[in-house]
């Protein structure tokens, strides 16, 4: 509710006297959370259900996290990414009385730490650190995390810091709470970014026009394309951060193996700005999954996907 009371408030500093109503749909993903994402369908899990209100006009605009929504909406919807990009990083949340921090995580220890995710993307890099983790199966939002964190079922969880600073949790959460910096722990494209989803028609644009930030939306469609270009779902080990800097956009990604050993890192700059266009940003992410493709990136998607499969099977 927190974004969408902003984008209400965007909204009507623009239209005045636009009337507003706000419909609460739950996704399945929000139904569903005894079950790791990986194994609940992947892509789409937390948008069907809201593109159906979509395409039956119950609702006119939706509002969601960009990192959320699969990377090839369908054709007769269109995303915009709204306002200024929130922290991208992942954070690190310490139980009561820990000391831990991203650093001291790949110190040798004779018990593993327990940290909870549930996300593929932070299970590989946390592994990548340090093999004295043991992972944990963490959902639910941020105050139910927050609680299973208190009663001691974790040693750490990891967090999207976004999400934090959108509910102004830093001051409560205080030294229990550090950063991991990118170059450590990689967000998943489109991470930190607000994603407003509409009908393609011209009425719906025009409304929702003056929310739009250009060089945010460049960025992730930069990163979303990487993904997208690879074949890879928004649940699988796949990182991506662009960001523009003068007149050049710079564009890393990370493809890696669930079990954190193979790691392909991949990044490319071009010149950028904001009259070149989405498309030439675009144009950057495919040409840097083409790269991630030809160092090996190919051969951990499938095993990942061979992988998820077997699982499916076995429930």
């Amino acid at each position: 509710m927190i974004q969408t009371e902003w984008v209400i408030g965007r909204l009507h500093q623009q239209w005045p006297n636009l009337d507003i109503a706000v419909e609460h749909i739950r996704t399945t993903g929000d139904r569903v959370t005894n079950v790791p994402l990986s194994q609940l369908g992947g892509d789409g899990v937390f948008v069907k259900e809201i593109e159906r209100a979509l395409h039956e006009r119950r609702i006119d605009l939706a509002v969601h996290s960009l990192k959320d929504l699969p990377t090839a909406p369908p054709p007769d919807l269109r995303i915009l990414v709204a306002g200024s990009r929130e922290d991208v990083r992942d954070v690190l949340v310490a139980g009561v009385g820990s000391t831990m921090t991203p650093a001291s995580l790949a110190a040798p220890r004779a018990i593993p730490l327990r940290i909870g995710t549930c996300s593929l993307r932070r299970t590989a890099q946390l592994l990548a650190l340090s093999a004295d983790v043991h992972i944990l199966p963490l959902r639910g939002n941020v105050d139910t995390r927050l609680r299973k964190l208190e009663a001691g079922e974790y040693d750490g969880i990891v967090l999207a810091a976004a999400g934090l600073h959108r509910m102004e949790m830093q001051e409560r959460l205080g030294e229990r709470l550090s950063y991991f910096p990118v170059e450590m722990m990689m967000p998943a494209p489109g991470q930190g970014a607000l994603a407003l989803e509409i009908r393609d028609d011209p009425e719906m644009r025009t409304l929702v026009a003056p929310l739009n930030d250009a060089i945010v939306q460049a960025a992730t469609a930069a990163e979303r394309m990487f993904m997208r270009h690879l074949g890879a779902g928004c649940y699988l080990p796949v990182a991506a951060y662009a960001e523009v800097m003068e007149q050049s956009l710079t564009l890393q990604a990370v493809v890696i193996s669930l079990d954190g050993q193979r790691r392909i890192y991949v990044r490319q700059t071009i010149n950028w700005t904001p009259e070149a266009g989405v498309e030439h940003a675009e144009l950057l992410g495919v040409q840097v999954a083409e790269q991630a493709l030809c160092e090996g990136a190919g051969d951990i998607i499938r095993d990942l996907d061979t992988a998820r499969e077997q699982v499916g099977q076995d429930v």
